[in-house]
């Protein structure tokens, strides 16, 4: 049986402290008062850093620089300790630099802009947005929905649930920079979008992409200017508005998620919805009808990266 300390545990501990030897970013750091047995005993400054490929990992600081959040560094062998027999063992520490690293916001391509997906309940605004930001990981983000109701089957991780008296205090602290209160005496349902959420996406150099109801693209509007949002509406397929709420209803029951009074709410909305379309044209740049999934992502494919050449 090896010891923790034979050579051939030694090699491999080097081999895998090889693949550490990339330059990182300081991500934040602390001080050890008490290393572990068998290390100096000594004060020892230990950070976490992003290396340039990506990976993270928890290193020892060298240098004579203050260590910095956001400091550049670079990986060194160090001779740790030698063990009883006398093996000379190494570690990789990261030096510090006086250099601080390049900050995203200098690659921006969507500074400003919001994608927003507008249409009444069931006509596949979720669908569309989830497709969307797969195809285009590159590009664009889903901004999360912060929301008063309950989870429900089916959510697929769109939205973030707090309490009523939580999405109260982020309305009032002006945290919200759009939401709304939807009629509704089966659940408590409000809907909004966080400001930072937004702007965290945006310092990642990509497009973010909400899915809104009529009053949730108001606010938004409103808040960032209507030139901001690139602005899709989604109208079920149908050539009368009856044949569009029927289509919706039968959407809404296969997907199973909403209980027959849920339902029936959610058409009487969707009717205001449809209505919107026309009332308050000027807040869509495209109205696309939702009859073909791969046809509806192929357009706003191509409104989308046409915009990242803007």
């Amino acid at each position: 049986m090896r010891t923790p300390d034979s050579p051939a545990v030694a090699a491999r501990s080097l081999t895998r402290q090889k693949a550490r030897l990339l330059p990182g970013t300081l991500l934040s750091f602390t001080t050890v008062t008490h290393p572990p047995k068998g290390f100096p005993d000594r004060p020892r400054q230990i950070g976490l850093i992003e290396l340039t490929d990506g990976h993270r990992v928890l290193g020892a600081l060298s240098g004579s620089a203050e260590p910095k959040i956001g400091q550049v560094v670079i990986p060194r062998m160090h001779l740790s300790r030698v063990n009883a027999e006398g093996l000379r063992l190494y570690e990789v520490v990261y030096e510090l630099t006086e250099r601080m690293a390049e900050t995203a916001s200098e690659t921006k391509e969507f500074p400003g802009y919001i994608l927003a997906l507008t249409g009444p309940s069931g006509v596949g605004k979720t669908t569309v947005s989830l497709l969307l930001t797969k195809m285009l990981s590159d590009f664009t983000t889903k901004v999360p929905i912060v929301t008063s109701r309950t989870p429900k089957e089916g959510d697929d991780q769109e939205y973030d649930y707090v309490s009523t008296r939580e999405f109260e205090r982020l309305e009032k602290s002006g945290a919200l920079v759009a939401w709304t209160h939807l009629p509704s005496e089966s659940e408590q349902r409000s809907y909004g979008y966080r400001k930072n959420d937004i702007e965290a996406i945006w310092e990642q150099g990509k497009l973010p992409v909400v899915v809104t109801e009529m009053q949730l693209l108001q606010g938004l509007a409103g808040h960032f200017g209507r030139r901001s949002i690139l602005s899709f509406g989604l109208l079920p397929p149908g050539a009368s508005k009856r044949a569009m709420l029927s289509h919706l209803l039968h959407r809404m029951r296969a997907r199973g998620r909403e209980t027959d009074a849920q339902i029936e709410e959610r058409l009487l909305n969707a009717q205001a919805d449809l209505d919107y379309f026309t009332r308050a044209a000027h807040l869509f740049d495209h109205i696309l009808v939702n009859e073909d999934l791969d046809s509806v992502l192929k357009v706003i494919k191509g409104h989308v990266l046409e915009l990242s050449k803007a």
